[in-house]
């Protein structure tokens, strides 16, 4: 929970024998190096075989390789899973999926900018799996071999397509669950304005003291800092895209 880890050949390794265990609202960059075949070394490079792994609300950015990389050879298992929340910008394939075929993938509600989805890997079939609710700008989707699937809700926006008109921005607030001091802010500003306008309803209350946080610079100088009175919170962003660890005190 709440890790930070960057630098490393590889952020995460989460293989089988971590039975029903969850990696959640951990901060993944500049992880793996670069050879002179290929990027390697991944944020979060995971099997399973029973039980239910769950990675969840997780920042991951400027790998040498994957994102995600749930995966394996034939001999290998990539099953029960629950993918949830998670942002990665910038990086590699968030790839769910190996030689073996998979069974009970859920992928819900994660933010990919600049990073392809791809769900089923180089199996000659795969069984069951649920993808709802993700956004994907600047990327794509594929679901690979599957004999049941399950997509509902999924938006994906292309480098070349046009963004959504409705609004200048879609900002998602997403607080942690195991510690109530803590959510991420993930925005995706379809217009590049200077600011986005933030709100942390349900997660702030008038009179909560915050800090906003670069992810790749948590323990650096806040982005935005200050006590909240109702209402908006006005972020300076640079881009289209931008995300934040939002943190109040006690």
């Amino acid at each position: 929970l709440n890790l930070v880890i960057h630098d490393c050949r590889q952020g995460v390794s989460f293989w089988s024998g971590a039975t029903d265990s969850e990696l959640h609202a951990c901060i993944i960059y500049d992880n793996g190096w670069t050879g002179t075949d290929r990027g390697h070394g991944h944020a979060i490079y995971t099997q399973n075989q029973d039980g239910v792994k769950t990675i969840s609300d997780c920042i991951m950015t400027r790998g040498r390789s994957y994102t995600m990389h749930a995966y394996g050879s034939s001999r290998a298992y990539v099953d029960n899973y629950l993918i949830e929340g998670n942002v990665a910008y910038d990086g590699g394939t968030f790839l769910v999926g190996g030689g073996r075929p998979s069974r009970n993938i859920r992928v819900l509600d994660n933010y990919l900018y600049n990073v392809n989805m791809q769900i089923g890997y180089s199996a000659p079939h795969n069984e069951n799996c649920e993808i709802r609710n993700n956004l994907i700008v600047g990327g794509g989707l594929s679901i690979n071999n599957y004999r049941q699937v399950v997509q509902e809700g999924n938006v994906v926006i292309s480098s070349g397509q046009p963004r959504p008109t409705d609004a200048p921005a879609r900002v998602v607030v997403r607080p942690s669950r195991y510690d109530p001091q803590r959510a991420h802010v993930i925005v995706f500003n379809w217009t590049k304005s200077a600011e986005v306008e933030v709100r942390p309803d349900g997660f702030l209350k008038a009179g909560d003291t915050f800090r906003l946080l670069d992810p790749c610079d948590v323990y650096g100088q806040p982005v935005l800092v200050g006590r909240y009175s109702a209402g908006l919170l006005r972020v300076p962003v640079r881009g289209e895209f931008a995300t934040w660890v939002l943190l109040k005190s006690p």
